[in-house]
Protein backbone atom coordinates (compact mmCIF):
# COMPACT_ATOMS: atom_id res chain seq x y z
CA UNK A 1 0.00 0.00 0.00
CA UNK A 2 1.61 3.36 -0.69
CA UNK A 3 1.93 5.91 1.59
CA UNK A 4 1.75 9.67 1.26
CA UNK A 5 5.42 11.73 1.23
CA UNK A 6 3.29 14.19 3.06
CA UNK A 7 2.38 12.09 6.12
CA UNK A 8 5.55 12.10 9.16
CA UNK A 9 6.32 8.59 10.17
CA UNK A 10 4.15 8.49 12.82
CA UNK A 11 0.77 9.11 10.86
CA UNK A 12 2.11 6.50 8.53
CA UNK A 13 2.04 4.00 11.35
CA UNK A 14 -1.39 4.75 12.66
CA UNK A 15 -3.08 4.72 9.35
CA UNK A 16 -1.48 1.28 8.49
CA UNK A 17 -2.11 0.12 12.31
CA UNK A 18 -5.95 1.45 12.26
CA UNK A 19 -6.34 -0.15 8.73
CA UNK A 20 -4.97 -3.94 9.61
CA UNK A 21 -7.25 -3.47 12.89
CA UNK A 22 -9.95 -2.30 11.04
CA UNK A 23 -9.43 -5.57 8.76
CA UNK A 24 -9.32 -8.04 12.00
CA UNK A 25 -12.16 -6.85 12.65
CA UNK A 26 -14.44 -7.26 9.51
CA UNK A 27 -13.37 -10.99 8.92
CA UNK A 28 -11.92 -11.93 12.40
CA UNK A 29 -8.23 -12.59 10.44
CA UNK A 30 -4.67 -11.99 11.28
CA UNK A 31 -2.83 -9.26 10.41
CA UNK A 32 1.00 -8.37 10.34
CA UNK A 33 2.54 -5.10 8.83
CA UNK A 34 5.64 -3.15 8.14
CA UNK A 35 6.81 0.13 6.19
CA UNK A 36 9.61 0.24 3.99
CA UNK A 37 11.56 3.18 2.68
CA UNK A 38 12.15 4.81 -0.62
CA UNK A 39 14.53 3.80 -2.83
CA UNK A 40 17.65 5.86 -3.14
CA UNK A 41 18.65 7.28 -6.65
CA UNK A 42 22.02 6.44 -5.64
CA UNK A 43 22.81 2.95 -4.38
CA UNK A 44 26.30 4.13 -2.67
CA UNK A 45 24.23 7.09 -1.06
CA UNK A 46 21.79 4.99 0.52
CA UNK A 47 24.10 2.37 1.98
CA UNK A 48 25.80 5.41 3.54
CA UNK A 49 22.96 7.04 5.05
CA UNK A 50 21.31 3.92 6.07
CA UNK A 51 25.11 3.09 8.01
CA UNK A 52 24.81 7.29 9.17
CA UNK A 53 21.65 6.43 10.51
CA UNK A 54 22.53 2.95 12.06
CA UNK A 55 25.73 4.20 14.02
CA UNK A 56 23.84 7.04 15.28
CA UNK A 57 25.46 9.56 12.90
CA UNK A 58 22.66 11.09 12.21
CA UNK A 59 19.37 11.11 13.71
CA UNK A 60 15.36 9.74 12.93
CA UNK A 61 14.37 13.45 11.70
CA UNK A 62 17.57 13.71 9.60
CA UNK A 63 17.27 10.50 8.20
CA UNK A 64 13.39 10.72 7.12
CA UNK A 65 14.13 14.43 5.40
CA UNK A 66 16.69 12.47 3.54
CA UNK A 67 14.10 9.89 2.39
CA UNK A 68 11.57 12.10 1.30
CA UNK A 69 14.23 14.45 -0.21
CA UNK A 70 13.13 13.80 -3.99
CA UNK A 71 16.64 14.52 -5.67
CA UNK A 72 17.88 11.54 -3.41
CA UNK A 73 15.12 9.27 -3.32
CA UNK A 74 11.72 8.11 -5.32
CA UNK A 75 9.88 8.73 -2.18
CA UNK A 76 8.02 5.74 -2.40
CA UNK A 77 7.18 5.05 1.35
CA UNK A 78 4.43 2.02 1.32
CA UNK A 79 3.48 -0.82 3.56
CA UNK A 80 3.14 -4.38 3.19
CA UNK A 81 0.22 -6.67 5.37
CA UNK A 82 0.59 -9.97 5.67
CA UNK A 83 -3.54 -11.35 6.20
CA UNK A 84 -4.42 -15.16 7.16
CA UNK A 85 -7.27 -16.51 5.15
CA UNK A 86 -8.58 -17.72 7.55
CA UNK A 87 -10.23 -16.69 11.12
CA UNK A 88 -8.22 -16.74 13.92
CA UNK A 89 -9.10 -17.03 17.52
CA UNK A 90 -7.21 -14.41 19.48
CA UNK A 91 -7.99 -16.35 22.95
CA UNK A 92 -5.97 -19.20 21.80
CA UNK A 93 -3.78 -18.24 18.62
CA UNK A 94 -5.23 -21.28 16.43
CA UNK A 95 -6.78 -20.10 13.39
CA UNK A 96 -10.47 -21.98 12.36
CA UNK A 97 -12.90 -21.54 9.35
CA UNK A 98 -12.06 -20.33 6.21
CA UNK A 99 -12.99 -16.70 4.96
CA UNK A 100 -14.65 -17.77 2.10
CA UNK A 101 -16.47 -14.00 1.07
CA UNK A 102 -12.59 -13.11 0.18
CA UNK A 103 -12.59 -15.45 -2.69
CA UNK A 104 -15.66 -16.18 -3.80
CA UNK A 105 -16.16 -14.96 -7.33
CA UNK A 106 -18.91 -12.85 -6.85
CA UNK A 107 -18.14 -11.24 -3.06
CA UNK A 108 -13.83 -11.05 -3.32
CA UNK A 109 -14.15 -8.34 -5.77
CA UNK A 110 -16.69 -6.35 -3.56
CA UNK A 111 -14.68 -6.85 -0.20
CA UNK A 112 -11.68 -5.73 -2.18
CA UNK A 113 -13.86 -2.73 -3.11
CA UNK A 114 -14.34 -1.72 0.21
CA UNK A 115 -10.67 -2.66 1.50
CA UNK A 116 -9.62 0.22 -0.92
CA UNK A 117 -12.11 2.59 -0.35
CA UNK A 118 -11.30 2.21 3.70
CA UNK A 119 -7.38 2.96 2.76
CA UNK A 120 -8.95 6.13 0.75
CA UNK A 121 -10.56 6.94 3.65
CA UNK A 122 -8.05 6.66 6.30
CA UNK A 123 -5.60 8.11 3.75
CA UNK A 124 -7.26 11.37 3.43
CA UNK A 125 -8.60 11.90 6.95
CA UNK A 126 -4.76 11.49 7.87
CA UNK A 127 -3.22 13.87 5.31
CA UNK A 128 -6.32 16.85 5.92
CA UNK A 129 -5.07 16.08 9.93
CA UNK A 130 -2.02 16.71 9.13
CA UNK A 131 -2.89 20.33 7.29
CA UNK A 132 -2.35 18.65 3.71
CA UNK A 133 -3.83 19.75 0.69
CA UNK A 134 -3.02 16.45 -1.29
CA UNK A 135 -5.35 14.03 -1.35
CA UNK A 136 -5.84 10.29 -2.59
CA UNK A 137 -8.38 8.93 -5.33
CA UNK A 138 -8.35 5.37 -5.93
CA UNK A 139 -10.48 5.73 -8.95
CA UNK A 140 -9.01 5.53 -12.17
CA UNK A 141 -8.54 8.17 -14.78
CA UNK A 142 -11.71 6.78 -17.07
CA UNK A 143 -13.75 6.94 -13.85
CA UNK A 144 -12.57 10.37 -12.80
CA UNK A 145 -13.20 11.66 -16.25
CA UNK A 146 -16.69 9.85 -16.41
CA UNK A 147 -17.29 11.71 -13.04
CA UNK A 148 -16.43 15.00 -13.87
CA UNK A 149 -13.25 14.72 -11.73
CA UNK A 150 -10.85 14.87 -14.15
CA UNK A 151 -10.07 15.61 -18.18
CA UNK A 152 -10.34 12.91 -20.44
CA UNK A 153 -7.18 11.95 -22.10
CA UNK A 154 -5.44 11.19 -19.06
CA UNK A 155 -2.75 7.79 -19.67
CA UNK A 156 -1.93 5.33 -16.60
CA UNK A 157 1.99 5.43 -15.90
CA UNK A 158 3.82 1.92 -16.35
CA UNK A 159 4.72 0.42 -12.83
CA UNK A 160 8.10 0.33 -13.38
CA UNK A 161 8.68 -2.08 -10.58
CA UNK A 162 10.99 -3.49 -8.15
CA UNK A 163 13.07 -5.34 -10.86
CA UNK A 164 13.62 -2.47 -13.37
CA UNK A 165 14.18 -0.33 -10.65
CA UNK A 166 16.87 -2.28 -8.72
CA UNK A 167 18.13 -3.92 -11.97
CA UNK A 168 20.46 -3.34 -14.66
CA UNK A 169 20.76 0.17 -16.69
CA UNK A 170 19.23 -1.69 -20.19
CA UNK A 171 15.14 -1.47 -18.46
CA UNK A 172 15.52 1.47 -15.81
CA UNK A 173 16.10 4.01 -18.14
CA UNK A 174 13.98 3.14 -20.60
CA UNK A 175 10.92 2.61 -18.79
CA UNK A 176 11.82 5.81 -16.44
CA UNK A 177 11.84 7.89 -19.64
CA UNK A 178 8.29 6.71 -20.98
CA UNK A 179 7.19 7.11 -17.57
CA UNK A 180 8.64 10.69 -17.83
CA UNK A 181 7.02 11.90 -20.63
CA UNK A 182 3.64 10.66 -19.90
CA UNK A 183 3.77 12.36 -16.92
CA UNK A 184 4.77 15.69 -18.83
CA UNK A 185 2.01 14.98 -21.18
CA UNK A 186 -0.82 14.64 -18.20
CA UNK A 187 0.38 17.89 -16.61
CA UNK A 188 -0.28 19.35 -19.39
CA UNK A 189 -3.68 18.21 -19.63
CA UNK A 190 -4.54 18.74 -16.16
CA UNK A 191 -3.51 22.57 -16.53
CA UNK A 192 -5.69 22.71 -20.21
CA UNK A 193 -8.39 21.47 -18.23
CA UNK A 194 -8.34 23.43 -14.82
CA UNK A 195 -7.78 26.62 -17.17
CA UNK A 196 -10.57 25.62 -19.69
CA UNK A 197 -12.49 24.93 -16.17
CA UNK A 198 -11.96 28.37 -14.58
CA UNK A 199 -12.72 30.67 -17.48
CA UNK A 200 -15.79 28.63 -17.71
CA UNK A 201 -16.41 29.91 -13.90
CA UNK A 202 -15.97 32.97 -14.36
CA UNK A 203 -18.53 33.25 -17.72
CA UNK A 204 -21.23 31.57 -15.01
CA UNK A 205 -20.24 33.75 -12.66
CA UNK A 206 -20.93 37.05 -14.67
CA UNK A 207 -23.98 35.50 -15.89
CA UNK A 208 -25.30 35.11 -12.92
CA UNK A 209 -23.87 38.63 -11.88
CA UNK A 210 -26.20 40.30 -14.64
CA UNK A 211 -29.09 38.54 -14.11
CA UNK A 212 -29.26 38.87 -10.37
CA UNK A 213 -29.02 42.85 -11.36
CA UNK A 214 -31.98 42.87 -13.79
CA UNK A 215 -33.75 41.17 -11.26
CA UNK A 216 -33.21 43.85 -8.42
CA UNK A 217 -33.46 46.47 -11.14
CA UNK A 218 -37.14 45.34 -11.93
CA UNK A 219 -37.48 44.83 -8.82
CA UNK A 220 -37.04 48.21 -7.83
CA UNK A 221 -39.06 49.83 -10.67
CA UNK A 222 -41.48 47.85 -9.29
CA UNK A 223 -41.59 49.19 -5.91
CA UNK A 224 -40.76 52.86 -7.22
CA UNK A 225 -44.37 52.48 -9.07
CA UNK A 226 -46.07 50.93 -5.85
CA UNK A 227 -44.65 54.10 -4.31
CA UNK A 228 -45.59 56.78 -7.20
CA UNK A 229 -49.14 54.79 -7.07
CA UNK A 230 -49.63 55.01 -3.29
CA UNK A 231 -48.97 58.98 -3.13
CA UNK A 232 -51.48 59.45 -6.20
CA UNK A 233 -54.20 57.48 -4.31
CA UNK A 234 -54.31 58.97 -1.35
CA UNK A 235 -57.52 59.96 -0.05
CA UNK A 236 -56.25 62.74 2.29
CA UNK A 237 -53.40 65.07 2.74
CA UNK A 238 -52.24 63.38 5.84
CA UNK A 239 -51.98 59.87 3.94
CA UNK A 240 -50.12 61.83 0.72
CA UNK A 241 -47.28 63.06 3.29
CA UNK A 242 -47.11 59.56 4.79
CA UNK A 243 -46.91 58.01 1.72
CA UNK A 244 -43.98 60.66 0.79
CA UNK A 245 -42.37 59.65 3.62
CA UNK A 246 -42.25 56.05 3.75
CA UNK A 247 -41.05 56.39 0.07
CA UNK A 248 -37.45 55.00 -0.61
CA UNK A 249 -37.44 54.89 -4.42
CA UNK A 250 -38.87 58.47 -5.16
CA UNK A 251 -36.97 61.38 -5.03
CA UNK A 252 -38.53 64.45 -2.86
CA UNK A 253 -37.34 67.67 -4.50
CA UNK A 254 -36.86 70.80 -2.55
CA UNK A 255 -40.38 71.96 -2.03
CA UNK A 256 -43.82 71.11 -0.23
CA UNK A 257 -45.77 67.63 0.07
CA UNK A 258 -47.88 69.57 -2.27
CA UNK A 259 -45.06 69.67 -4.57
CA UNK A 260 -44.32 66.46 -4.36
CA UNK A 261 -47.82 64.87 -4.67
CA UNK A 262 -48.22 67.28 -7.94
CA UNK A 263 -45.27 65.54 -9.76
CA UNK A 264 -46.54 62.20 -8.93
CA UNK A 265 -49.87 63.47 -10.33
CA UNK A 266 -48.32 64.58 -13.20
CA UNK A 267 -46.92 61.68 -14.30
CA UNK A 268 -43.33 62.75 -14.78
CA UNK A 269 -40.76 60.62 -13.68
CA UNK A 270 -39.50 60.68 -10.01
CA UNK A 271 -37.23 57.70 -9.69
CA UNK A 272 -33.65 57.71 -8.70
CA UNK A 273 -31.63 57.40 -11.35
CA UNK A 274 -29.74 54.16 -10.48
CA UNK A 275 -26.25 55.04 -9.13
CA UNK A 276 -27.00 58.28 -8.34
CA UNK A 277 -27.49 57.79 -4.97
CA UNK A 278 -24.67 60.09 -2.60
CA UNK A 279 -22.52 58.66 -0.47
CA UNK A 280 -21.61 60.61 2.98
CA UNK A 281 -19.05 60.38 5.36
CA UNK A 282 -20.96 60.26 8.94
CA UNK A 283 -18.06 61.90 10.76
CA UNK A 284 -17.62 64.43 8.89
CA UNK A 285 -21.04 65.40 8.02
CA UNK A 286 -23.30 68.23 9.41
CA UNK A 287 -26.42 68.15 9.37
CA UNK A 288 -28.03 71.30 8.68
CA UNK A 289 -29.88 73.25 11.17
CA UNK A 290 -33.69 72.56 12.89
CA UNK A 291 -34.34 76.20 12.03
CA UNK A 292 -33.97 75.74 8.61
CA UNK A 293 -37.08 75.43 5.96
CA UNK A 294 -36.18 71.73 4.74
CA UNK A 295 -34.00 69.36 6.57
CA UNK A 296 -32.07 66.39 5.10
CA UNK A 297 -32.88 63.28 6.34
CA UNK A 298 -30.36 60.54 6.39
CA UNK A 299 -31.61 56.87 5.83
CA UNK A 300 -29.12 53.83 5.85
CA UNK A 301 -30.18 50.64 3.87
CA UNK A 302 -26.51 48.89 3.25
CA UNK A 303 -25.33 51.95 1.67
CA UNK A 304 -25.55 55.61 3.40
CA UNK A 305 -28.28 58.59 1.57
CA UNK A 306 -29.23 61.62 2.03
CA UNK A 307 -32.56 62.03 1.84
CA UNK A 308 -33.93 65.51 0.77
CA UNK A 309 -37.48 65.64 2.82
CA UNK A 310 -39.82 69.28 2.85
CA UNK A 311 -41.33 69.64 6.73
CA UNK A 312 -43.84 72.04 5.61
CA UNK A 313 -47.30 71.27 4.02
Amino acid sequence: MALPAELPLSEMRRVVHGYCCNLVDRYGLAAQWVIHTPRFHDRDDGRRVERLYRQGGIDQNSYLAILSDPERTNRNFHAHILISNRQMDHDTGTFAEKIRCLDNIKTGPEEIRNMRDEWEFRTNAALKRNGSKARVDLRSYGEMAAAGDAPKGLVAQPHIGPTASHGTALYYPVRAKTRKKIQNDNDGIWTTWEQRRSLERERARLQASERIAAEREEERKAEAAAEKRKIVDAATKQEAQAAVNDAVHISSPLGSFADVIAMAQSGEKMEMPPGEDMEIDLETYEPPSSTTPFHNAIKVKRRTRVRVRSRSG
